[in-house]
């Protein structure tokens, strides 16, 4: 006969009514409690027995099986029926059962799962029992029934519900209700069930011999149909093993083997599984991360580490390169190495690092493709930008620094996009390091560097390869910029970039007994080259630490101690070359030139101490008293240089840092005609002419002494950029024709002198534009003035220039022309050089008003471009090129190149793809690089998503 389900949940709901409320008096004894406890189960058997003769209604019920066992026999069978009845009306879209229905099967499942499954669990196996009835009271009461039972009775009666639940989840529909529910809810319960059938050491103890390979049938069943799911009680069930006291120590075990079956997976996804199921449940976070990697990075005690690591490393190859995964793997793949450092170079770091590895070996011309570059380099991200991930980073710099350094160099050489990201990535390296060891790997990329003729080309199919061109040759000086870059990116640099530099000074001299001898061993020809080498970062580093005259004056102490023994020793060297040529009367010219080449490092390295020790003075009130001493000592070797060197620039620069040692104060002139000393403080007694006062200043300049007079000017430009209203209104009515006497100091022979009196004039530009500007064009353009001076002034031009912002579109005609006649003079190729450079800091100023004038400057440069201009002037006209396309902007570029756009273009580009000289290739590549961004944001502008509200008052 067929029931109704309707008849049947009403049954089962009768049949729980009594036990659900269990209420036991806590005075009971035990054995009292659980005849209690047997009554209330034969009452509701008793009950439900009646009801179902009255419907025809039999179950069979064994009566030698404990009373409560007989009540589950009943909830089983009654189950049995609901669920065949379901899968017969199952659908898709309607549910089956109401809410009140689905309430009535949750506690019939309940009390399957505690009396039929928990109850019968081994001591030591914790579950909390909460999740079965709604009183948690009852649950105790109705498991110290518990204490009736064998080892028999519990393996045998855990052995029958198991094969029930199992058959019912094997044979039913996966959307049937009560599947869900019970796979949902108390899959923990089925897997500590088939563990316990499985391992228990009680099973000895059962004269029942259960089904070893149907029981591991089933528990694999549940881990491939509910991976997610089952992977998640696991790890619950191992965190509850690792923090619960007296845990069977066979259960951990087993649970640890499961977990290791799924991390080695032969799917290759056991990893990927865990992760998934971890950050369901979970906010991923660094913590977690550290904790997951932890787990990862652990061999298990069944696996040998090589074994254990050629099971996970596919996957985790696959999975850096997924964003959701890649922190957690990069940390473990970082603790791997701590540990194994071999296996993880030879298995994991194989792959990963495969274009190094093909770099350093040069078994193929083809490195590798535009994609596997993109590869290597994002997975290079990832590791170094974990912050744990130490021991990588220390590993890529001891083993692939000359590869990374080629990678670098061929990429920035080229358009690719990449460049950034990988220039980054050596940024982070760098940055990692201590100063000692930067210092040294930096000398290292510096003097011992491998060039493999790296570069990033086309292939036929237009798609971007690194290859190895054994045509292509290392430029030194693209070298040295691309290094130097390096350097000043790197974070908290500022002491770094000051010992490197001293360092390299040291070098450079020609003391042959300095630590670093090693530069010294070599033939000739490398040791020019690395000569070379170090003039140029100290030439690029020098124009760094003038732009940021704070890092020497931080690192001030190291750096007048370091300069003085460096001028001391070359000082020495140069008196004793001349004393030898005087005792020896060493008189033919071939001779001399012989002894110039010998020195021409040490007046390398005068030139560049003369240029710290002038921004030392200059910034001598921030200097403490023991450094005003050492710098005080310079002055003797100054005076010496300046009599007696053979070279007359050094002379002069000696002479001219000599006078600035006077003006400011930090030693005091000696006179032979007069004993007494002359300070600027000493000429008058009544009156300390350092004060910044307009008398002051007008004495001082009317003074017959120049470095006074220098000084009166001085004062006047610091009054006037002050707004000092005496002097401002003395210039303003000219009675004294300060305005002339001001003009009258342009034609000092003195440097000093003549550049202090074009600063004053530049410190008026503001108040008096028109009057000043043309004056300073004439004085750029007059070929009778020194060439260092002239470069002062077009530097003060240019920086007038930024001052005055757009107002300088008024004097762009002769500002432009001014530029344009200094760089068609053909006397010195250095001031054509740096007009051009200061044409194209004019074009980044000038901008929308540049139209005029377009067409002029373009001709000229276009001239300047031709081969037969020398290496400095093309370098220089390609400069202003890269400024004016960095000059440009979106709405106004085509206004301003209009006409010329075609022949622009045209003109870049063919000097990027056929130029012979590296430097101006790489000025047309950016300024193309730029010019094409512009383009693209022209023609396809970036969409604003953008909504005007308006409130109406």
């Amino acid at each position: 006969m067929e029931f109704d389900h309707r008849q049947l949940l009403s049954l089962l709901d009768d049949l729980m009514k009594p036990i659900s409320t269990v209420k036991i008096s806590s005075e009971d004894e035990e054995q009292q409690k659980i005849l209690t406890i047997n009554l209330i189960f034969s009452n509701a058997i008793d009950h439900f027995l009646e009801i179902s003769k009255s419907i025809s209604l039999i179950i069979p019920l064994n009566q030698d099986e404990h009373v409560y066992y007989r009540y589950i026999q009943i909830h089983i069978n009654l189950i049995e029926k609901i669920l065949s009845y379901e899968q017969k009306n199952i659908s898709l879209h309607l549910p089956f059962f109401s809410i009140q229905d689905e309430s009535i099967l949750s506690r019939s499942l309940s009390f399957i799962i505690l009396l039929g499954l928990v109850i019968h669990f081994d001591d030591g196996i914790f579950i909390s029992i909460e999740n079965y009835l709604k009183y948690s009271n009852t649950s105790i009461h109705l498991l110290k029934l518990k204490t009736l039972l064998t080892h028999h009775n519990r393996m045998y009666n855990i052995n029958q519900i198991l094969n029930f639940l199992m058959k019912s989840i094997i044979n039913s529909n996966k959307n049937s209700f009560l599947i869900q529910r019970l796979c949902s809810n108390y899959l923990l319960e089925l897997i500590l069930s088939h563990l316990q059938l499985l391992y228990s050491p009680n099973l000895k103890y059962c004269s029942e011999n259960f089904s070893l390979k149907n029981l591991q049938e089933n528990l694999n069943y549940l881990q491939e149909n509910f991976s997610n799911l089952f992977i998640q009680q696991i790890l619950l069930l191992n965190r509850l093993l690792s923090t619960t006291i007296n845990s069977p120590l066979w259960l951990k075990n087993h649970c640890g083997n499961i977990l290791t079956s799924i991390l080695i997976n032969s799917n290759n996804h056991g990893i990927q599984q865990i992760l998934e199921t971890i950050f369901e449940s979970t906010l991923p976070n660094d913590r977690l991360y550290i904790s997951i990697a932890k787990i990862f990075s652990t061999c298990p005690k069944q696996l040998k580490p090589n074994e254990y690591i050629q099971c996970i490393k596919y996957q985790f190859i696959e999975l850096i390169h997924n964003k959701r995964f890649m922190p957690v793997i990069c940390i473990s793949i970082n603790e791997l190495f701590k540990k194994y450092s071999k296996l993880i170079e030879n298995e994991i770091f194989s792959i990963l690092f495969q274009p190094l590895i093909l770099c350093h070996n040069q078994l193929s011309n083809e490195i590798c493709t535009n994609e596997q570059l993109e590869l290597f380099i994002d997975d290079l991200d990832n590791l170094l930008n974990i912050i744990s991930n130490e021991q990588i980073r220390i590993y890529l710099y001891e083993n692939y620094l000359n590869e990374l350094i080629n990678i670098y160099i061929a990429l920035e050489k080229s358009l690719s996009s990449l460049k950034i990201k990988f220039f980054n990535i050596l940024k982070i390296l760098f940055s990692s390091m201590n100063i000692e060891i930067c210092i040294e790997y930096f000398k290292k990329i510096l003097f011992d560097f491998k060039y493999l003729s790296l570069k990033y080309l086309p292939d036929l199919s237009i798609k971007f390869n690194l290859i190895i061109d054994k045509n292509n040759e290392n430029n030194i000086e693209i070298y040295c910029q691309l290094i130097i870059k390096i350097l000043f990116s790197i974070d908290n640099n500022d002491y770094l970039i000051v010992k490197i530099f001293l360092d390299l000074l040291q070098l450079l001299i020609t003391n042959k007994q300095l630590n670093q001898s090693y530069i010294w061993t070599e033939n000739d020809k490398q040791l020019n080259i690395k000569q070379y080498k170090i003039m140029l970062i100290l030439k690029y580093t020098m124009e760094y630490l003038t732009e940021h005259i704070d890092i020497f004056i931080k690192n001030v102490d190291d750096t007048i101690k370091v300069v003085q023994i460096i001028l001391e020793k070359i000082t020495k060297t140069c008196q004793e070359k001349a004393k030898e040529n005087l005792l020896t009367k060493i008189t033919i010219d071939n001779d001399n030139d012989n002894d110039d080449d010998d020195l021409s490092s040490d007046n390398e390295a005068l030139q560049i101490i003369f240029t710290i020790a002038s921004l030392l003075i200059t910034h001598y009130d921030q200097l403490s008293f023991e450094n005003k001493q050492i710098l005080a000592s310079f002055y003797p070797s100054l005076i010496w240089i300046e009599q007696n060197h053979s070279n007359n620039e050094l002379c002069q620069l000696a002479h001219e840092l000599s006078i600035a040692f006077i003006t400011y104060g930090a030693i005091k002139e000696q006179t032979t005609k007069i004993k007494s000393t002359l300070l600027i403080e000493e000429l008058n007694n009544e009156r300390d002419l350092r004060e910044e006062t307009f008398q002051n200043a007008l004495t001082c300049l009317s003074d017959s002494s120049i470095p006074i007079r220098a000084h009166g000017l001085i004062l006047f430009r610091r009054l006037i950029e002050r707004n000092d209203k005496e002097t401002l209104n003395k210039i303003e009515n000219d009675n004294i024709n300060l305005f002339q006497r001001f003009q009258e100091h342009l034609h000092a022979d003195d440097s000093y002198e003549y550049l202090a009196a074009i600063n004053v004039f530049n410190a008026l530009t503001n108040q008096y534009t028109d009057k000043i500007l043309p004056l300073l064009c004439n004085e750029y353009i007059n070929k009778n003035r020194k060439l260092e001076d002239k470069l002062k002034v077009g530097e003060i031009l240019v920086k007038t220039c930024r001052l005055l912002g757009d107002m300088s579109t008024k004097y762009s005609s002769l500002l432009i022309n001014t530029f344009l006649n200094a760089s068609k003079q053909t006397d010195d190729d250095m001031y054509r050089a740096s007009a051009l450079s200061n044409l194209g800091q004019l074009c980044t100023v000038l901008k929308y008003s540049l139209s005029k004038d377009l067409p002029e400057i373009l001709i000229a440069l276009k001239s300047y471009l031709s081969i037969s201009e020398s290496s400095n002037v093309r370098r220089a006209s390609i400069l202003v090129c890269e400024l004016l396309c960095q000059s440009l902007e979106q709405s106004t570029w085509l206004t301003i190149l209009g006409n010329e756009l075609l022949s622009f273009y045209q003109l870049i580009n063919y000097l990027y793809k056929n130029d012979k000289d590296d430097i101006v290739c790489l000025h047309a590549q950016i300024a193309l690089e730029v010019l094409n961004k512009i383009c693209q944001d022209y023609l396809q502008p970036s969409v604003i998503l953008e909504k005007k509200i308006r409130i109406l008052s």
